[in-house]
């Protein structure tokens, strides 16, 4: 029988699994998301009162996982389409 795990490694719990595979599409649905904005991550972006420059990311550790913009300063802003313009 063969595992999915390397050599060594704990085997995964089938609700482990499952979650795992949850939170994966949840960031496939933030990922769609964007892509249906014409966006991307990694995409620059602009603060559209401020004009701070940042990159769109989204946050995998979060629960549940959410598009933030990574910002020069290095900190994680929530990314709102109405406050974030391309460029």
């Amino acid at each position: 029988m063969e595992h999915d795990t390397p050599p060594g490694c704990p085997a995964l719990s089938l609700q482990s699994k499952l979650d795992r595979i949850a939170h994966e599409r949840e960031v496939l649905a933030l990922m769609r998301e964007l892509a249906r904005a014409g966006l991307r991550e990694g995409d620059a972006v602009r603060h559209a009162s401020t004009g701070e420059a940042g990159r769109l990311w989204i946050d995998r550790e979060g629960q549940p996982p959410r598009i933030v913009v990574l910002i020069e300063s290095g900190a994680l802003e929530p990314y709102s389409a109405g406050c974030w313009r391309p460029g």
